[in-house]
C-alpha cells in the first residue's frame, strides 16, 4: 500500500467525481507529460504533500508568495492524501531504477524530455504493456520530488482510496517547503 497526495482547488460541495472533487479527473487531457490523449485519463500523484503542493504553485517560482495563490480557479486549494492498493502499487513501474528502465528497454533522456509527444509516447508504450497500472519518475520541478502517473483504467474504485481533504494555510509547514524549493519568498511584515 502507498499513500500519495494530491493538492487541487476544492470545492466542498460536489459528488465524487465531480470537478474540484479529490477525485475528479481533468478532462481532454492532452499537456501533460505522461497523458495518453485522455484514453483513458491519467491520475498524477505525487509522493510527499510538498511536493503536491509544489506542482500547483510552481507558475508562482521566483515571485513573492501572496495567500491568493492558495487559490485557483475560484476555489481554495487543499490537500488530501490518496492511498493506492498494494496490488495497484505493484503494478507501477519504477522508472527511476536503472535495472526497471532496462527491462522496459526506456532511456531516462527520453523520459525527462522536454517534448511531450515524446514523453507521453512513453507512457502509451507503458499503458499498452500487459500488467502495468502506471509508473513513477521524478518531477520536472526537481529531482528530489518523484510522480506517480495511474492509468484510471487499469485502477479500480478500490485501489485508489482518497483522504479528506484539508485547506492549505499560509503557515503549513509543507507549504514552507514547497516555496522553498520553488524560490518563492514570503513576505515578512
Amino acid at each position: 500500500m502507498a499513500i500519495l497526495w494530491l493538492c487541487f482547488p476544492w470545492d466542498r460541495d460536489p459528488a465524487a467525481g465531480a470537478p474540484f472533487s479529490a477525485s475528479s479527473l481533468t478532462p481532454g487531457q492532452t499537456a501533460g507529460r505522461f497523458d495518453l490523449q485522455a484514453h483513458p485519463p491519467v491520475r498524477y500523484l505525487a509522493e510527499s504533500a510538498d511536493h503536491a503542493i509544489g506542482e500547483l504553485l510552481a507558475p508562482f517560482r521566483g515571485r513573492a508568495f501572496r495567500s491568493a495563490h492558495l487559490r485557483q480557479q475560484g476555489y481554495p486549494l487543499a490537500l488530501t492524501p490518496v492511498t493506492l492498493s498494494a496490488s495497484l502499487s505493484r503494478r507501477i513501474a519504477d522508472c527511476t531504477d536503472p535495472v526497471v528502465l532496462a527491462r522496459l528497454k526506456l532511456h531516462p533522456d527520453d523520459l525527462a524530455h522536454h517534448d511531450r509527444e515524446r514523453t507521453q509516447a512513453i507512457a502509451r508504450r507503458l499503458h499498452d504493456r500487459a500488467g502495468l497500472s502506471g509508473l513513477r519518475w521524478w518531477s520536472a520541478l526537481t529531482g528530489a520530488w518523484h510522480t506517480v502517473v495511474v492509468f484510471t483504467d487499469r485502477a479500480a474504485a478500490a485501489d485508489v482510496t482518497f483522504g479528506p481533504p484539508r485547506d492549505l494555510r499560509p503557515d503549513d509547514a509543507e507549504l514552507g517547503r514547497a516555496l522553498e524549493v520553488l524560490w518563492i519568498l514570503r513576505y515578512r511584515r
